[in-house]
């Protein structure tokens, strides 16, 4: 059973949501990522079976997209959700669009990922144990620097609404953070890297009477300062070496002057 699947049932043990909350993180992070100027180069840290990449892919602006994650049977499912169908080679992008899947860490720093523009980790960071938080911060922060990181990791106000939930919300989660837990490592990046802002926000809106709670998700957008200082950083970027290892790559084609005559 997929993760989304599992949470899906979990849900259907509290309150109903309409799309599954697994949609609406991902079209939330989609549109904050379709309305910021300048977005190419995205890399998906924890893409798992690769669920986000059909929403990444519809960036008009993207032309390039890495999919990172550990664990190869869901990166063989990843490489099936980016390959193109016929229906791209027929209604082309405006541009070329080359997407790569990739088994690495989201810890380590991979020399390719450098001058991307985004960074997302959707549900990722609860799967790590927080003594690994900082390599994590370090390598997006410090080494990718990415114009925006969004994050997203569930809310344990929000747990008390599943009934049949004992624990975490999945056995693999190392973490869960409450509201304010969650708004302190916000501000502790920052700390650590006062280039950046910070706006939280959250996904899957709790019943009005437990609005209290807060949502399901909680969201935080990293963004770039217009104009970063200079301040120096740890991290030798001209020692990063290609250390992930690219599984499959896939290319959709643009269109060409000839396309572009057809359609006007």
């Amino acid at each position: 059973m997929s993760e989304n699947k599992k949470e899906e049932v979990l849900e259907r043990s509290g309150p109903v949501f309409n799309p599954p909350v697994y949609i609406q993180r991902y079209t939330t992070v989609r549109d904050i990522l379709f309305k910021l100027p300048g977005i190419e180069k995205v890399v998906d840290f924890g893409c798992a079976e690769g669920n986000f990449i059909k929403y990444l892919k519809k960036l008009p602006f993207a032309t390039e997209i890495s999919c990172v994650d550990l664990l190869e049977s869901s990166l063989e499912r990843a490489v099936h959700a980016s390959s193109p169908n016929a229906w791209d080679f027929v209604f082309k992008r405006h541009q070329p669009l080359k997407i790569k899947i990739f088994k690495g860490s989201a810890l380590e720093n991979d020399a390719r990922l450098q001058g991307y523009n985004a960074v997302t980790c959707i549900e990722l960071i609860e799967h790590l144990e927080p003594k690994y938080l900082e390599p994590l911060v370090s390598n997006i922060f410090g080494f990718i620097r990415p114009k925006v990181a969004i994050f997203t990791t569930p809310n344990c106000e929000f747990n008390v609404l599943f009934p049949n939930l004992k624990g975490f919300r999945h056995w693999d989660h190392k973490f869960e953070w409450d509201r304010k837990q969650f708004e302190e490592w916000c501000n502790s990046v920052l700390d650590s890297f006062p280039d950046y802002t910070v706006k939280i926000q959250g996904v899957g809106d709790p019943p009005s009477e437990s609005s209290h709670l807060g949502p399901l998700s909680q969201l935080a957008v990293f963004m770039l300062k217009a104009s970063p200082s200079r301040q120096p950083y740890t991290i030798n970027s001209n020692s990063a070496e290609e250390i992930y290892i690219l599984i499959d790559e896939h290319i959709y084609p643009g269109r060409s002057p000839a396309d572009c005559e057809q359609v006007t």
